[in-house]
């Protein structure tokens, strides 16, 4: 009869994975950077919306989450952008990204802190040149974005870990279209027809992009009406402004699809790190449909007409307080706008860090199936096996982990179901062969905003083999193969909660090797060590979210191997009718100590990766069940294992089964 360990499954691996999944996971940053124009400037040139003494402008946000604040290179800090730049120096020699970047690099000598991340966001104000022209306004887009591309891959090349690029927003949505428009046909009079313009566009609502395109015509018109007190007049000088702003508006539009198709191609040519968000999708997304990002108005704007939103208080005469504005003023983004960004930016950051789970569900499924044969072995250590016995076994296992009170993991949960059925052969006395099926489903929440179904099947087969009477040697390898049928990332943009959903398959191999002794101790009790060493390599698919909107994204292949091994020491009895054990082993990891997953969103062209922190190497697993026979060819059997020691907290596995002998 073969002497089989009660094999401690492996809990960690699972457990410190999971709570790489959530809101603020996975790598921690040491610092934020920045680098572009008025949109991220905290205070070299001025801050770009209205109260900008109490409200937090986008990365700072984002500053905030990383567990630093960001301040403004003038100040000492790490903040280079500045209002007014633009991404080449034949457009504004004095406030340009590429002074910036080069300015920071030569601080650094060269070298840019790989464990930091950066954001490169410029373009709107090269646009806004580029579009004064039109014939020459692609070439001049063009060259901007290849600039702002070489300077990420100059961040890259210096060792820069991570390159958040936004997409430029619609220069054409901006207010400030409205009023270029009014400047140029009515110039006399541009001031009271701007006034008048907005004090029209700004007491409505526009809940969506034909609403919006109304109230722009009608404040269009409105200015019209200050430029003559004919009527026939008004209508010829209001239709013309329109005809303008439509065309006008057609070709920004454009423009800034070119410039930011141009340097999203350009970036994905060279390669690298990079987080492309798409804020202009989003903002598009928010004009389309602004009630469920909480906004009211996305074509007026909250200052004053002339006021520079870095001087703009809600105090100050004229301030809009009766509307949510997209707009603080004709140019730059409004204090929840500025929110809407750092929350669509996070989001995606964490995308690839919240999939890392998938990766552990293949293991799940092994562990599971694992139990229930080691229990099964656990049996036969107990009552004889005649050789040409043939054995049949079935049983249940599960696993629960509990993140309620885990500062890492946050509120998830996670539970797994599986249901194994093997056969095994006694071949001679010292000799057992086997094989076994899983089937495996399992419900994960790793976190409030990521969770999954999960089903899989595995295939194995074992040996264990006697030595010298008391000593023995375990072995068994397997397959197995997991769909995932219900993928659901959940984000939070302002008011707004989106659900992406997706599906995928994943794969693993794996083998383990047992060895240990027995020394008698009583008639009814021996102890002894055990020794085991357990690979595993998994697969999980890459998969695109279903959905066509800013926050869809693309997940590459993830892979993982572990390599865990283990010294332990148990006791076992016989007794009968009952036969308890308990075994203490240590736990160390050899394999992969980090976890990693890649993606981007599917609107872009580039990719990026997220580390997770490194999991622990060490742990300790005990394990307590037993086995009764319920008559001398069936036999019952139970265990439960619990691992200690773990930064991600404790966790809980259980397994109950049943065998014949025939």
């Amino acid at each position: 009869m073969p002497l089989k360990i009660r094999y401690l499954p492996r809990l960690a691996e699972l457990a410190v994975a999971l709570a790489f999944c959530l809101g603020a996971p996975a790598q921690a940053y040491d610092q934020l950077y920045v680098f572009g124009d008025s949109l991220s400037d905290t205070g070299n040139n001025g801050r770009f919306t209205y109260d900008s003494n109490q409200h937090l402008l986008y990365d700072e946000i984002l500053g905030q989450q990383i567990g630093g604040g960001l301040v403004a290179s003038d100040n000492g800090g790490y903040n280079y952008a500045a209002g007014g730049a633009v991404a080449v120096p034949a457009l504004n020699p004095f406030y340009n990204t590429q002074d910036q970047v080069s300015s920071y690099l030569a601080q650094v000598n060269g070298r840019a802190d790989g464990d930091s991340l950066y954001i490169h966001w410029i373009g709107g104000n090269d646009l806004a040149a580029a579009a004064l022209n039109p014939v020459t306004a692609p070439e001049v887009a063009f060259t901007s974005a290849l600039a702002a591309a070489t300077q990420v891959h100059a961040l890259l090349n210096a060792g820069a870990g991570a390159v958040i690029v936004p997409t430029v927003p619609n220069i054409g949505s901006t207010p400030q279209l409205m009023e270029l428009i009014i400047q140029q046909a009515l110039g006399p009079v541009q001031g009271a027809a701007i006034n008048a313009a907005y004090a029209q566009l700004n007491a409505i609502v526009t809940p969506d992009n034909a609403s919006r395109l109304v109230g722009l015509h009608q404040a269009l018109s409105a200015a019209a009406q200050q430029a003559s007190t004919n009527p026939l007049v008004q209508q010829t000088i209001a239709a013309k402004l329109i005809a303008a702003f439509d065309s006008f508006s057609e070709q920004a539009g454009q423009l800034t699809d070119f410039y930011n198709q141009s340097e999203d191609r350009l970036l994905a040519q060279g390669g690298g790190n990079i987080v492309r968000v798409d804020i202009n999708k989003l903002f598009g997304e928010a004009i389309a449909n602004p009630n469920q990002f909480g906004f009211t108005n996305t074509a007026g704007m909250a200052c004053p007409a002339g006021v520079s939103s870095s001087v703009c208080s809600s105090s100050m005469p004229g301030f809009n307080t009766e509307q949510s504005y997209l707009f603080a003023d004709h140019f730059h983004p409004s204090p929840r706008a500025h929110q809407l960004i750092a929350d669509y930016i996070q989001a995606v950051l964490d995308g690839p860090a919240q999939a890392v789970a998938l990766n552990q569900v293949t293991a799940a499924v092994a562990r599971d199936s694992r139990a229930t044969l080691d229990s099964r072995l656990q049996q036969l250590r107990s009552g004889g096996n005649p050789q040409g016995s043939l054995g049949v076994f079935g049983g249940y296992a599960g696993q629960r982990y509990d993140y309620a009170a885990n500062k890492v993991a946050g509120d998830g949960d996670a539970t797994t179901h599986n249901l194994t059925v093997g056969v095994d052969y006694q071949l001679a006395d010292d000799w057992l062969i086997g094989a076994l099926i899983s089937g495996s489903s399992d419900n994960q929440q790793p976190s409030s905003r990521y969770e999954y179904k999960a089903s899989g099947i595995l295939l194995s087969a074992f040996s264990a083999l006697t030595l010298f009477e008391k000593g023995w040697v375990n072995a068994d390898l397997h397959y197995a193969s997991v769909n995932y049928d219900d993928i659901r990332r959940s984000i939070q943009l302002g008011t707004l909660t989106r659900t992406e959903t997706g599906e995928t398959d994943g794969k693993q191999w794996g083998a383990r090797v047992t060895a240990g002794y027995d020394i008698p101790l009583t008639a009814y009790l021996t102890t002894g060590p055990m020794a085991q060493l357990a690979w595993d390599y998994s697969n999980v698919s890459g998969y695109s979210e279903n959905g066509d909107d800013s926050t869809a994204m693309r997940f590459n292949d993830q892979t993982y191997r572990s390599q865990i091994g283990a010294l332990g020491w148990r006791m076992d009895s016989q007794l009968g009718m009952f036969n308890p054990y308990a075994e203490v082993s240590y736990q160390h990891q050899f394999g992969d100590d980090v976890y990693r997953a890649g993606g981007g969103l599917k609107s872009t062209q580039t990719s990026f990766t997220r580390d997770s922190a490194s999991q622990d190497n060490n742990w300790v697993d005990v394990t307590v069940g037993a086995n009764m026979p319920l008559t001398d060819r069936v036999g019952a059997f139970a265990t439960v294992s619990q691992t200690g020691g773990l930064s991600s907290g404790e966790q809980f596995m259980y397994n109950v089964g049943i065998s014949a002998r025939f």
